[in-house]
């Protein structure tokens, strides 16, 4: 019997979430399908421009990503507080840039105009309402998957299901298992054998957040790898919002805004991930790297356990991923009396993570 989803999905509280979509009947419906012998790849850079525009419009970071060819993977966080500080107008320019109105052109949307968001903005319990949903993680993966849907759909002249379900969504209680996800989700290319390093796995965070850092460096550095080439792809349907070039999440936290992993920082992360993905390509299970043991302790992770943690974190927990402690909380906020992934937890991970310096 299934969990209701509401149960453990809180709006209005700022949470990280595991969210996951698989096409139907796990078809190569976002790469090359051996059935029909046609090639879909250029999918992958549809959800990730998906992504990158319904982040510019929510009130929910990206975390992570990374875009398969059968399935998808995202860690996202939903953030009410920033939602909570728009003003009305900003609410209503939102939401109309979000369901724009098709007045002149059916294929173009019309900008909002002053007077159609002044209008809207004057609705304070329609506006109370709408600050929910830009904040809700079910909103953002409605909005991404039923998008991609239409979009396939037409490309193909088809009707029916793209996605086999709705998405599945696992919460994140505290950083060990944000980090392990995050990692897991990063390497999804490299643990499927079809990218040799973490820059060169297309269509992920990783590479993305290597490309942001690397444009950032003096001259003199070594230039990031070239974007995969989609030229010769069908484009991508109309976003109807400019995209910017630092959209995910950070890293480490600063004044302005609380990064995902908190206490360390990017290059630490890359570290953690390309390490980590060198073990998994030569399949060998060795001592973990020492350069990497005091990153995993900081977050309260155990390095014993790591790698076998980033191979297998889906199958591993299934309601939620945590600390031991946070996994029982969790259980006594939902009221469930036992929760599956507790004996995981305590190998994964250790309850007295080392102080931040």
């Amino acid at each position: 019997m299934g969990f209701p989803r509401r149960r453990y999905v809180k709006e209005g509280t700022v949470a990280v979430y595991h969210c996951f979509s698989r096409c139907v009947r796990r078809a190569f419906l976002c790469g090359f399908d051996p059935i029909s012998r046609r090639d879909f790849s250029h999918r992958k850079a549809w959800i990730v421009e998906r992504l990158r525009f319904l982040a510019s419009i929510f009130a929910i970071e990206v975390c992570a990503y990374a875009v398969l060819d059968t399935h998808y993977h995202s860690i996202l966080r939903s953030r009410p507080d920033i939602a909570a500080s728009w003003s009305n107008q900003e609410v209503a320019a939102r939401w109309l840039t979000l369901f724009p109105n098709y007045y002149k052109n059916k294929n173009k949307p019309d900008t909002p105009t002053d007077h159609q968001i002044a209008t809207l903005a004057l609705d304070s319990q329609r506006i109370a309402q709408l600050r929910i949903r830009l904040s809700s993680i079910s909103w953002f993966m409605g909005r991404l998957n039923e998008f991609i849907a239409r979009a396939a759909n037409s490309e193909e002249n088809l009707k029916g299901r793209f996605w086999e379900s709705r998405f599945k969504c696992l919460p994140l209680l505290d950083l060990a298992a944000i980090a392990a996800c995050m990692v897991y989700v990063d390497l999804n290319p490299i643990r499927a054998g079809i990218a040799p390093t973490p820059e060169l796995s297309d269509f992920t965070s990783i590479q993305d957040r290597i490309r942001a850092w690397h444009s950032h460096m003096p001259a003199h550095t070594s230039p990031p790898p070239p974007i995969p080439d989609t030229t010769s792809a069908p484009p991508m349907p109309a976003l109807h919002s400019p995209l910017t070039s630092h959209w995910l999440c950070p890293i480490l936290s600063d004044p302005l805004n609380p990064g995902i992993l908190q206490i360390i920082s990017d290059t630490d992360y890359f570290d953690l991930v390309d390490i980590s993905g060198r073990f998994l390509r030569s399949g060998q299970r060795g001592a973990i790297d020492p350069d990497l043991a005091p990153i995993l302790l900081r977050i309260g992770v155990n390095p014993d356990a790591w790698l076998d943690t980033i191979s297998h974190f889906q199958a591993k927990f299934h309601l939620a991923a945590g600390l031991v402690s946070s996994l029982r909380n969790f259980a006594l906020l939902t009221g469930r009396r036992w929760l599956a992934g507790l004996s995981a937890a305590r190998i994964a991970f250790a309850d007295s993570p080392l102080p931040s310096a």
